[in-house]
């Protein structure tokens, strides 16, 4: 579980974790080392004790891990339904790095599916949310994995790799971590250059063949410092197959099976099926054409019931190459070769709709964000950010609704201008605009209501005499020497409601007015 924007290095020390994320992690480990079904097991079982402990944390973690292992299984229905249950999990508060997780789940799984405009819709909203800012948290990280493998699943190699680069060039996640971005990284080349080489391109695949190579390095490197030989086999598995394409055999051969003796092939791993078609090619070019034939036919097998179009293609057109090698040209397999890049030919070409249609989608995305923006813009004071008298009245125009008001006028800000300066008043009203917000509930409503004058509104028949009180004391009590030497800062408060807005409103109008002719610095109550 991984977390695109520009890039950062540091990461916020701010735990996104819950206090049983031992059992995500545990999933996790099973899911990252490729035993899809036992992590979907665990993701199962933990989640029946996460929700009885209340950990929503661990939970919206354990649901992730299940929908991506049951996509990494090639079971498209379920990780789809998965990824709805994290989305109505998250509600419509999400932090935004989690509802691109869950976006792009559901995304990849609807590839699959067959379902690509919907999955195009969901992509868009997700690369928006993962490139608004400097990836500096592991949720984000993994969200940012996530966009990028949802992009791998459509042949958008070039939006992918681009967060791959952000996420290779961070530095605060752990080494384990960092080993997953460079595998995942390195896959995405090798499928890059296959896509290529088979589709009648090759010149164009040599290039990815090498980045490849320097990705599977540095995944090596990784694997070595953590102690993860399953990880180092499968870079070798991948090392194997570029030189084998770029005719380095014996190199390649001098690799492949070590590499295939050291980890366990998986259906799921993508390196299953890389190090199958090289051995495959291998063992034809040895004379064994039989277990070459097997080899390929399992390719096959996986592709078919996991979408790996480029891994089953390409094992196709190795199959022509073998047959070939056996029998000399025929019409079969020439027949099989070009099916291989005919198909192949036609995935490339379809993919350059698909990037055009996904950036319409993104600029159709920020342009209906900027109206938004904008319209939010038109209720917001540009100094304190806390909403205007628009905001207010919006309100005041439901009369349907109660609310208590607290009225909070700063005592003597004349003064405060006069004795200690404007840019002092200002950060005054900024400050008490942040005290406001700090200590008030979610659900309260906060505006400028003049020059030195705030209002919060309280909904319903909720008591809102212990938020006027705390108020009053955190304005009383802030360093306020902090902003200029012998400034001191206190407020008269008035309280009325619940009623209607407006009537809340007035009755805490009177009341702060008498708050200031009895001293101020006091709470009085309508």
């Amino acid at each position: 579980m991984i977390e695109g924007g520009a890039v950062g290095n540091e990461l916020e020390v701010v735990s996104p974790f819950g206090p049983f994320d031992a059992l995500a992690e545990s999933a996790h480990r099973l899911y990252l080392d490729g035993y899809g079904e036992a992590a979907i097991a665990a993701s199962r079982e933990g989640l029946l004790f996460t929700e009885l402990a209340g950990d929503e944390r661990t939970a919206r973690y354990l649901q992730f891990i299940c929908g991506v292992a049951l996509h990494q299984l090639g079971r498209a229905a379920e990780a789809s339904e998965e990824a709805g249950h994290l989305l109505r999990r998250l509600g419509t508060d999400a932090e935004p790095v989690w509802r691109a997780k869950a976006l792009a789940l559901l995304a990849e799984s609807r590839v699959d599916l067959g379902m690509t405009a919907l999955a195009m819709d969901h992509l868009a909203e997700g690369q928006l949310i993962v490139s608004a800012q400097p990836i500096r948290t592991y949720d984000h990280l993994s969200a940012t994995m996530s966009v990028a493998l949802a992009l791998n699943a459509l042949a958008l190699f070039e939006p992918a790799d681009e967060l791959m680069v952000q996420m290779l060039a961070l530095t605060f996640p752990p080494a384990r971590v960092r080993l997953n971005v460079a595998q995942e990284a390195a896959v995405l080349q090798v499928a890059w250059g296959a896509m290529l080489e088979v589709a009648g391109r090759a010149p164009e695949a040599w290039p990815h063949y090498t980045v490849a190579l320097a990705r599977a390095a540095r995944m090596r490197a990784l694997a070595h410092d953590v102690g993860y030989p399953e990880m180092l086999a499968r870079a070798e598995a991948i090392e194997a197959f570029v030189l084998q394409r770029t005719g380095q055999t014996d190199l390649a051969q001098g690799r492949l099976r070590p590499a295939m003796a050291a980890f366990r092939l998986r259906e799921e791993l993508a390196e299953t099926q890389i190090a199958r078609i090289a051995m495959a090619q291998a063992r034809a070019d040895a004379g064994d054409q039989t277990e070459a034939a097997e080899l390929l036919a399992a390719v096959q097998r996986v592709s078919s019931s996991t979408q790996l179009d480029v891994w089953g293609l390409t094992a196709l057109a190795v199959r022509a190459r073998n047959a070939v090698l056996r029998d000399g040209r025929s019409e079969a397999a020439d027949a099989l070769e070009l099916l291989a890049q005919i198909s192949l030919s036609r995935l490339w070409e379809d993919r350059e709709s698909r990037f055009e249609a996904l950036q319409d989608r993104i600029q159709q995305r920020e342009m209906a964000e900027q109206h938004e923006r904008i319209g939010r813009a038109a209720l917001v004071d540009p100094m304190t950010g806390l909403g205007n008298r628009r905001r207010l009245q919006q309100v005041l125009e439901r009369p349907d609704q109660r609310f208590s008001a607290v009225l909070l006028d700063v005592d003597r800000f004349r003064a405060v201008n006069d004795e200690h300066g404007h840019d002092a008043g200002d950060a005054v009203l900024q400050r008490i605009a942040d005290l406001l917000q700090r200590n008030v509930s979610d659900d309260d409503i906060v505006v400028r209501f003049g020059g030195d004058e705030f209002v919060v509104l309280v909904p319903g028949n909720r008591n809102a005499e212990p938020t006027a009180e705390r108020l009053l004391e955190v304005v009383r009590k802030e360093p306020w020497l902090e902003i200029s030497l012998g400034l001191r800062v206190t407020a008269s408060v008035g309280l009325a409601g619940p009623a209607s807005a407006a009537e809340a409103l007035a009755g805490a109008d009177a009341a702060c007015d008498v708050a200031k002719r009895a001293g101020r610095d006091r709470l009085v109550t309508a």
